[in-house]
């Protein structure tokens, strides 16, 4: 066997794998032996037709099964080679096989190209202090009590804070705003919806939410909202917009006291200076579970960063794919029409492409990174994954994993992302940690 390796574009290789006349001959004869034990000729007994009388009556499948054995042979010499290191193999054509003469197979393989790890020991990563206040735990508890607040009806002035059912309908220069903007009736005219007193929402009508305050029930007046030059709602950026005004109904809301017992029972706490620790230790774990976050994204921006190399084209443009068609989802479910796609389609493309390539140099960094640390995946590991999985989808985890059994890629990239997420919080692990004291501030 000889093994001969053409350049053949960015990350790819040729791979020309060559059987002499008497390999070609011997791979032949075992053919034949493997047919001669499972075939019924008249006049023998299985295996023991001779060789002429197999080759004659079974040419065909002979010349069949010579070219997938001789494939193979050639599939497995490519992958031990150690002059390249193959990321996939796209193509084996095997050509004219005969059992007597020389044969080629090429091979079309996707590689890893050689370039230089990050020194990613001496990565410096940003975190938090996860230091818990007191006033952290009050605030905690303050919005729990809000989720639970009630609204009762009063029969009273609106105070901010107050939530007020009411009706509105805008006029722009004598037009009906409703009739400018039918598609967005949050501007134009509302019969009976609920406004926040004096709570500026930055989305909606902040002049409505202000102008609620002071009015009881059947209370009517006229409001001026004025819309800033670069509001997002072009019809209206800039102009002024009168709106007639009617309250309906005015309620209270009315959070209750952390000391309830209905309340403390609700979050099963026993009394409030337990409900308190069970809020710490929760601020606590959520503010550690923020700085593995940050670390990971830190050590993802930094392998991005590093001198870029040639990635397999075939991983790039089968993630490019399925980034565009996963974008091109999204964009429906979010409102988008097909039409809009297709208009934006070769934008939509590049931006997945530089996506795609992103996510392979990632892959390809951290799986070299996890061969350096000998960084595996047990069966536990996938099976953990696996359930995370199914509960993220709301599946039974059983069925989820019986299903998933059944199909060896979706296992492979299961276990892929499973190595990697690994090798991540190895490298978040060994690099050297800076405490931020400015709240909410990453590096990235």
């Amino acid at each position: 066997m000889n093994v001969e390796i053409k350049e053949a574009g960015d990350a790819r290789k040729i791979v020309n794998v060559s059987f002499d006349s008497d390999e070609m001959s011997k791979m032949g004869k075992e053919v034949c032996r493997e047919l001669s034990k499972l075939a019924n000729i008249p006049g023998f007994r299985k295996g023991k037709a001779p060789e002429q009388v197999i080759r004659k009556k079974y040419a065909s499948e002979i010349i069949q099964e010579l070219s997938r054995k001789v494939s193979n042979a050639a599939y497995d010499a490519v992958l031990e080679n150690k002059d390249i290191k193959v990321f996939s193999i796209l193509k084996v054509e095997p050509g004219e096989i005969s059992t007597d003469a020389p044969a080629t197979i090429e091979v079309t393989v996707d590689i890893e190209s050689d370039f230089d790890l990050p020194k990613y020991e001496e990565y410096e990563l940003t975190t938090h202090p996860t230091e818990i206040k007191d006033e952290d735990v009050d605030k905690e508890i303050d919005s729990l009590r809000d989720q639970r607040a009630s609204f009762e009806e009063v029969e009273r002035k609106v105070a901010k804070g107050d939530y007020v059912k009411c009706s509105y309908e805008g006029m722009l220069d004598d037009s009906p705003v409703a009739d400018l903007l039918p598609d967005k009736p949050m501007y134009g005219k509302q019969s009976n919806t609920w406004e926040e007193a004096g709570q500026a929402k930055g989305l909606g009508i902040d002049a409505i939410a202000q102008a609620v305050i002071g009015m009881k029930k059947d209370d009517k007046k006229e409001v001026e909202a004025d819309f800033p030059e670069d509001f997002e709602v072009t019809p209206l950026a800039g102009k002024k917009v009168m709106y007639s005004l009617e309250v309906h109904e005015v309620r209270e809301k009315k959070a209750p006291d952390a000391s309830d017992e209905n309340f403390l029972k609700a979050l099963k706490a026993e009394n409030l200076d337990d409900l308190k620790k069970k809020v710490k230790d929760d601020l606590l774990s959520r503010k550690e579970r923020e700085n593995i976050d940050g670390k990971r994204s830190q050590v993802t921006q930094k392998i991005l960063e590093m001198p870029d190399f040639p990635l397999p084209q075939q991983a790039v443009e089968d993630e490019s794919k399925s980034i565009f068609q996963s974008n091109a989802q999204r964009a429906i479910q979010q409102g988008a029409k097909q039409e809009d796609i297709e208009a934006k389609r070769d934008e939509l493309w590049k931006e997945a492409q530089v996506q795609a390539q992103a996510r392979v140099k990632i892959t390809i960094t951290l799986g070299r990174i996890a061969e350096l640390e000998k960084v595996e995946v047990s069966n536990e590991d996938l099976a953990q994954a696996a359930t995370r999985e199914a509960m993220m989808m709301r599946t039974d985890p059983q069925t989820y994993v019986q299903e998933l059994a059944k199909d060896q890629a979706r296992i492979n990239r299961l276990r892929q992302d499973v190595l990697h997420d690994k090798t991540l919080e190895l490298v978040a692990s060994k690099a050297k940690e800076k405490v931020c004291d400015i709240e909410g501030e990453h590096s990235h």
